[in-house]
């Protein structure tokens, strides 16, 4: 079998653990990949990300690793955790040669996770696993959003931005503004304010089949999309940006994932 490697940026710590993985997979008969921007840290020969052909993709780091990961490439990935924090994550590096030893052996269950599909007037934008948020390019000023789902309009707002969240997502940036948490089999995407200056503007929970539709509404003022904290884009006046279910969902390599009891550990 074939492992790829990604690491967090200028991380010894991770680089140390790619190295003793890849050595032992290449000692018991199998290939690995490292991708190119790790490998020059390594000064070792790497792969573009999205050239990278494996069974599965390891990122050593947190969950933004995971995510950069994740909108380069389709392949499974094993979220190995060396960060304080990481939701996205149940192995960190002390179990990582085990659970790699388990997946080579099959002993291993496939999770996928909703991702949003986005585009900006009919242009697609790199998927993403936990959300995407419009907010102004200027920091403290408010901007005007028009909101619909699928053909319905739901109103006009006022706010520092809009977070469109996956039930992956749910942990993250939009509960931080008091959205709800869902569990990550739930059929559903979450609409979330950023600091909204009405008290009926509430995060809503709607179907992910749906589509969500945002249309920004100031002349002359730009707005920033961001996807999954990855580079952002900026969107003008009249500019409709349009979220629904991807059809490539996240995978997952699993062993023993319990969400519950993850989310309890991790938030307490």
């Amino acid at each position: 079998m074939k492992i790829g490697f990604v690491s967090k940026p200028e991380c010894p710590r991770c680089h140390e653990l790619i190295k003793f993985l890849a050595t032992y997979l290449k000692d018991n008969g199998h290939d690995f990949v490292i991708e190119s921007g790790t490998a020059k840290e390594m000064k070792m020969e790497g792969e573009r990300i999205d050239r990278i052909s494996a069974d599965a993709i390891v990122t050593v780091g947190g969950d933004g690793t995971a995510l950069w990961t994740l909108q380069k490439t389709r392949l499974p990935v094993l979220p190995v955790n060396v960060s304080s924090l990481a939701f996205l994550s149940e192995v960190d590096s002390s179990g990582a040669l085990g659970c790699i030893n388990r997946f080579l052996k099959g002993d291993y269950r496939l999770e996928k996770r909703a991702r949003i599909k986005t585009t900006v007037n009919s242009t697609r934008l790199p998927d993403s696993l936990n959300e995407a948020v419009l907010k102004s390019t200027i920091m403290s000023k408010i901007r005007w959003f028009g909101v619909y789902l699928d053909n319905d309009f739901i109103h006009n707002v006022r706010a520092d931005g809009i977070i469109i969240a996956t039930p992956t997502g749910s942990t993250s940036y939009s509960l931080s503004v008091g959205g709800p948490i869902l569990d990550p089999k739930v059929k559903a995407f979450i609409i979330s304010y950023m600091a909204p200056f009405t008290l009926s503007a509430r995060s809503m929970v709607v179907p992910s089949q749906s589509t969500i539709r945002v249309v920004t509404l100031d002349k002359g003022k730009s707005i920033m999309l961001t996807l999954d904290g990855q580079d952002g884009i900026e969107v003008g006046f009249h500019d409709e940006i349009s979220f629904t279910e991807s059809e490539y969902p996240a995978k997952f390599i699993r062993f023993n994932s319990d969400f519950y009891k993850n989310t309890r550990e991790k938030m307490s």
